[in-house]
């Protein structure tokens, strides 16, 4: 079963999506939290929505990759019982998986199609 997917507004008033990985009273762990930021857009005015990790997954040693998880002090958040959009949710995994990168070949064969 996948966590579910909790919005937050953080003690900075940032609106921020992320997985629950845990709870007590005190306190709510979420895994990969991503800020959400939307802004008008100043060419035509509507709204433009950017998603930025609180971390980018890259920058995090690929050993601990799968333990990027933050506390959040529930007396310092609100928390919203939204259910979010599924095309939220899914860009949401897209932003938090990290992609396998495709190892460089060194020199390819060369191909003669001429004799000299």
């Amino acid at each position: 079963m996948v966590p579910t997917l909790v919005t937050i507004c953080d003690h900075i008033g940032r609106t921020v999506i992320g997985r629950i990985n845990d709870e007590n009273e005190t306190t709510l762990w979420v895994s990969n939290p991503v800020i959400i930021h939307v802004q008008p857009d100043p060419k035509n005015g509507q709204l433009k929505i950017d998603s930025y990790p609180y971390i980018f997954v890259e920058f995090i040693d690929k050993a601990s990759r799968d333990s990027n998880v933050w506390a959040f002090t529930k007396t310092n958040i609100v928390i919203s019982n939204v259910v979010l959009d599924s095309r939220i949710a899914d860009q949401y995994d897209a932003l938090t998986t990290v992609k396998p990168v495709e190892e460089k070949k060194n020199d390819p064969a060369v191909i003669k199609l001429f004799e000299d």
